[in-house]
Formats: C-alpha cells, sequence, structure tokens
C-alpha cells in the first residue's frame, strides 16, 4: 500500500459517493524544535476523529482508556475510588459523532457504533469502528436496509482487518539497544519472528509478527537509559502478541507490567514520569485492503503522542533523530500537528453516573432515625442490603447496606427486612449493642413480627408503566383497594396467600420524544415509554416480589419502570435512553415506614424522601401531573418533590 498525502478524498461507485475527512495525512515532518503535538490528555472530554466516512471511522485512542467495558473494569471500579466515572472508547466515539453531526444539523440522531478491533487499555493509535444498527429497531423496523448494510459494514471490515495483505503498523518502546545474543537486530530490517503463544484460555495458538528495530541507544547514565524504537506489524491477532513476540527477543516494551520487565518500569515511572497505567505500544497507520462498500480501502495514521515523543525527545533524541527518515517513509507521523485537520468532538459522562458517584460511593448512607437500639437508614437505588452468592464475587457491586450503616453507626447490625436491589427507601436494622440487657436477636425478633403483623403499614411510591386503565378498570377511580392474586416464589412455586392494597395516584401520557415522519406508522410502537402512572403500594404479606409481580400481573397490567424480571423491556430499554431512568434501577420507593411498638420499642414512623433519581424523574413530567398527584401523596404523609 502506498502512503496517502492528498487533501479530502471523494471515492464515487456505484452511485455511492463516500467522503473521506482526511487531509495531509503523511505530511512532510517539520524539525523537533518547531513541532507540536497532539496530547495525551484524557480529561478534556474530547475524542479525535482521524478518518470518517459512511462506512468507517477511525479515532485516536489515548492511553489508560479501556475500548469497551468488561467484568473487571468499568465506570463503577472509578467511582468507588473517588474518581470520575470511565468512559470507553466505544462511549466517547458514539458521543463525539453526535456532537459534530448535530453542529451542522441539530436534529442529527444519535447513532450506535461498533467496535472492529481492539487496543490494549495502556496503548494508544488508531481504533476502527462502523456504524451499528440501533438496537431498539428490532423485528418490527421498517428500516431493514440499513441493518443489513450495518451488519455488512461489520462483517467485511473485520474480514478485511484479517487479510493477510491488510497492514497495521505499531510504534513501540522497548528496554534494550536492539542487539540479542550478539545479533545487532537494527541493521536485519524488516525480520519476522514465528512463534506459537498460548490465548488467555491457555490453548497454543500460531502467532507471527514482523518487526523493525529502526534505532537504539546503550545506557550512558540516568539521562540515556537503554531503549529501541521497533516498528511491529502482527499477522495474526493473538492475545498480546506484540508483547510477548518482543518480550521473548528481551526487548520488552516499556511499560508493560504483564510481560515487561519490572524494575525497568518502576525506574521508568519514578525516574522519568512514565504514566503509571501506559503501554509504549502506538498503532501508528492502519492500512486495510478494499471491502464492498469502501472500495479504495482504508489508509489511517494516528500521530505520536506526547508521552511517547517526550520520552524520546528528554532521553533518546539523537535516536529519535536516526528513526524520523524511516519512520516518514512507513507513513509514521510525527511532528507538526494541525487540530483543524481532525473532526474533534465532545463526549459526556452520563449523570446516571455521577449521580452514582456523588451519592453512591462505597461508604455513603443516610440515616432517618436513630435511638440506642435500631436504626433506619436511607437505601439508594443500586445497592444490595447484604452480601449474597452473586454479589460477593463481583468487583463491581458497591458496599451494602449492612457494612454501610454499620461503619456509620459503629455497631454491628441485625436486617429486620430487604429491599430489591434495585430499589430504594427506609430500610430497618438492630443494633447488636443495645443500651438494655435485651439480646439483639429477642428486639430482631420482636421487629419482625411487628412488622409482619396487621397494624404495621410499609407505603411504597411506585412509577408504572401505563395510563391508570387496564381491560376496561380505570383504577384512578377506585381510591385504596385491595388486591389479593397468587405470586410465584423464587423456586416458581404458586404461594396464594399474597395480599397488596393499592392506589393509583395520578396518571399522564407524555408527548413522544422523537416524531414519526415515516409512512408506516405503527401507534402501538408510537406509544411505548410514554405512559407512567404514581401508584402507592401497601403489601399485607411479604412474597418475593411481591408488588412487582401483583402491578405487572394481567389484571393490573401496570409494570413497574425498570423491573426486568417482570416489566417490558423495551419499555425499560426508552426510559433508560430517553427519560432518565437510572441503569438497573427498579422504580419503587418504600417511603414511609409505620410499626407498632414491641417490648423493646415505642412506635416507629419514619418517612424517607425519594432518591434523587426519582425526584429527576418526576421533575421531567408535566405540571399537572405532578399537581394531581400531591395532595394525595401528603395526605399519606409523602412529599415527591
Amino acid at each position: 500500500m502506498s502512503s496517502s498525502s492528498s487533501s479530502d478524498t471523494t471515492i464515487s461507485t456505484n452511485d455511492k459517493t463516500v467522503t473521506i475527512i482526511q487531509r495531509s495525512t503523511h505530511q512532510n515532518m517539520s524539525s523537533l524544535s518547531d513541532t507540536t503535538t497532539t496530547s495525551t490528555t484524557t480529561n478534556d472530554k474530547t475524542v479525535t476523529i482521524l478518518q470518517r466516512s459512511k462506512h468507517h471511522i477511525v479515532a485516536l485512542k489515548p492511553p489508560s482508556v479501556v475500548c469497551h467495558h468488561s467484568g473487571w473494569t468499568g465506570s463503577r471500579s472509578k467511582s468507588k475510588r473517588g474518581e470520575e466515572p470511565e468512559i470507553p472508547m466505544l462511549q466517547r466515539v458514539r458521543d463525539g459523532l453526535h456532537d459534530i453531526d448535530t453542529r451542522d444539523n441539530e436534529n442529527a440522531p444519535m447513532r450506535k457504533v461498533n467496535l472492529i478491533h481492539r487496543l490494549d487499555r495502556g496503548a494508544s493509535g488508531c481504533l476502527l469502528f462502523t456504524y451499528a444498527d440501533d438496537a431498539d429497531d428490532d423485528d418490527n423496523s421498517n428500516d431493514n436496509d440499513s441493518i443489513v448494510s450495518s451488519k455488512g459494514d461489520t462483517a467485511q471490515l473485520i474480514d478485511s482487518l484479517q487479510s493477510d495483505d491488510s497492514i497495521k503498523t505499531y510504534v513501540a518502546l522497548v528496554r534494550g539497544e536492539g542487539i540479542l545474543r550478539g545479533d545487532d537486530m537494527k541493521e536485519k530490517g524488516w525480520f519476522e519472528v514465528d512463534r506459537p503463544i498460548k490465548d488467555e484460555d491457555g490453548e497454543l495458538k500460531d502467532a507471527s509478527t514482523l518487526f523493525n528495530f529502526v534505532a537504539g541507544q546503550p545506557e550512558n547514565g540516568l539521562d540515556r537509559p537503554r531503549m529501541s524504537l521497533v516498528l511491529c506489524r502482527p499477522k495474526n491477532g493473538r492475545w498480546h502478541q506484540i508483547r510477548r513476540h518482543l518480550n521473548g527477543l528481551s526487548h520488552p516494551i516499556l511499560g508493560d507490567s504483564t510481560h515487561g520487565h519490572s524494575k525497568t518500569n518502576k525506574e521508568w515511572k519514578e525516574k522519568r514520569n512514565l504514566p503509571g497505567e501506559r503501554i509504549c505500544l502506538h498503532l501508528g497507520r492502519l492500512q486495510l485492503i478494499p471491502t464492498e462498500n469502501i472500495p479504495n480501502g482504508i489508509d489511517a495514521s494516528a500521530p505520536l503522542l506526547d508521552d511517547m515523543l517526550d520520552m524520546l525527545r528528554v532521553y533518546a533524541p539523537d535516536m529519535l533523530e536516526q528513526a524520523l527518515p524511516t519512520l516518514k517513509e512507513e507513513g509514521i507521523l510525527v511532528g507538526s500537528i494541525n487540530e483543524d485537520e481532525y473532526e474533534i468532538g465532545k463526549w459526556t459522562i452520563p449523570e446516571v453516573l455521577l449521580q452514582s458517584k456523588a451519592h453512591h460511593e462505597d461508604n455513603y448512607v443516610t440515616i432517618l432515625e436513630e435511638n440506642s437500639t435500631y436504626v433506619v437508614a436511607s437505601k439508594p437505588p443500586v445497592v444490595a442490603c447484604h452480601q449474597s452468592s452473586w454479589t460477593r464475587g463481583n468487583l463491581r457491586e458497591k458496599m451494602p447496606m449492612l457494612q454501610r450503616v454499620r461503619d456509620k453507626v459503629g455497631s454491628k447490625i441485625n436486617l429486620v427486612h430487604r429491599l430489591d436491589r434495585g430499589a430504594s427507601g427506609c430500610l430497618l436494622c438492630v443494633k447488636t449493642k443495645s443500651a438494655d440487657d435485651s439480646t439483639p436477636c429477642s428486639i430482631t425478633k420482636a421487629l419482625i413480627e411487628s412488622m409482619q403483623s396487621e397494624e404495621a403499614t410499609k407505603t411504597y411510591v411506585a412509577l408504572c408503566d401505563g395510563d391508570g386503565s387496564w381491560n376496561g378498570i380505570n383504577y384512578l377511580d377506585k381510591g385504596w383497594f385491595t388486591f389479593d392474586n397468587p405470586v410465584k416464589d423464587e423456586n416458581g412455586n404458586l404461594i396464594e396467600d399474597s395480599v397488596t392494597d393499592l392506589c393509583f395516584v395520578a396518571s399522564t401520557t407524555l408527548p413522544p420524544i422523537i416524531e414519526n415522519t415515516s409512512n408506516d406508522r405503527n401507534p402501538e410502537r408510537e406509544n411505548e415509554g410514554r405512559k407512567i402512572s404514581i401508584v402507592l403500594a401497601r403489601p399485607k404479606s411479604g412474597r418475593w416480589h411481591q408488588i412487582r409481580q401483583h402491578l405487572s400481573s394481567g389484571n393490573i397490567g401496570h409494570s413497574i419502570l425498570g423491573d426486568s424480571s417482570h416489566g417490558r423491556s423495551r419499555t425499560n430499554r426508552i426510559w433508560k435512553k430517553k427519560r432518565h431512568l437510572m441503569k438497573e434501577r427498579v422504580c419503587l420507593h418504600l417511603a414511609r415506614l409505620q410499626i407498632p411498638a414491641t417490648q423493646h420499642t415505642d412506635y416507629i414512623d419514619v418517612t424517607c424522601p425519594l432518591a434523587p433519581d426519582l425526584v429527576k424523574m418526576l421533575k421531567a413530567m408535566p405540571n399537572s401531573f405532578l399537581e394531581e398527584a400531591k395532595p394525595i401523596l401528603e395526605r399519606e404523609g409523602i412529599n415527591i418533590i
């Protein structure tokens, strides 16, 4: 493949026009003293689009950013350390493209993107995407052509990337001067290392990589460490292939904590300011063979970032000067970079993640009422009451309420009842160290029995999908009514004695989010995600998911928003994407807890303000809807906003 050096390129084929937005891809390099390079800063909340057409996007990935969320990393892991939530490249590119598109058309839709390949978290460089079909456009969608095309782009680009004729050129900074057992690898030009490596499951796979040791230097004091600049072209896509092959050549990549040299990495981090999560590996140029939709193929370059260039300028200036001609010949951008040559889009941290950081830190808890015997805490959403078999092994799971309350009050506690993980509201606990001589078990037992008595009242507020009517019955006119209907337990067994008192407070139908301009209108789909009802619920028995099952039953037909077990998945998706519904949230809140006195405790009457996420959802509702609900809720001792 030849180097590209032209301005914007327009390709026309089969009545399709593709404009590639990339100017002067392989420009002449200026002297180092005049250079202004691309920053590696990742907190400016922008993403650089190196190249884009109707069928592909190439973005510049900075170091220390994941390509997508995985089981061991993500936004919650950083929130636990009090840092900003981590936003992967997949979401950054999606948001950045939407920001760019809305500058010319404020009504431009946000388009999802597919990731064609990955880069290690600590690496940087070219990252290839294509546009994805909207997940909401399922079998009922009329836009079948766009779905087929989008899926075709993904498959075509993956095949192109895996072709033997496509080239991925990486730049690596490694420990060592380029000599292995007396053999000077700098004099060999391009050479191949063909050695099988194990994948993540331990299975041996064929792996071949081309290397070119461009320049190297021996150690000469702290300011001139032993290092080399190497170009790498993997022929396969094995796990950590380049990193492992270079380690096999006794030239591990600087910053590689898995396959590198720990003492060298520590020295670079402590004495030469190597970023803690940086691996000095950069995908500098991506050359892909043509596809059906991209007949001229792809040739994109990602300029070397400041951190790697600074390492070369400060600690290996002669080596960098020696390497410049080869880097230029291979189309690796080093030198003056004008940001006007690229599209820059802004990405944002979803408010739900910022809210999670602000209100759901591991040690965060609000105490509603406390005495020497018991404590009532406000449980936030998406927090478990206690550890269980499925939360214990989840690294992303936040600290359970049992530990939060214990740390807050300075005493071990017993839970009197539980709330679903996605729910919120009053949580009653017993202190294991009481002021009198009573044992904690006896106090806990007395409160459990009192809570299960007919005189106890637990008033929940639920936000439900529906307009208050179902099967010809207007529940808004019924006031409080008793619903007696069997529910299933966790094992699927039917439990007959299941009673809940319900009161439909107010309902409304919201305006559509996006007007449907197509000729084939589907009224049923247009109404999805628009109806909402505020419902009060008082369970008289304590069955598994009792309120959730009763409201979603065929008799009531008003599933709680966010209920993934008993609700409507498509409606929940719409509310999460468009109407501020928190991920993993079930819109059920224990707003008031009234417990008769026991021999150990006085009468308990505690209210819990609505959680901030529910308040935000309600504030987006029409004023008439809220004004209709307020008087009824206030009579029950509940304030919604």
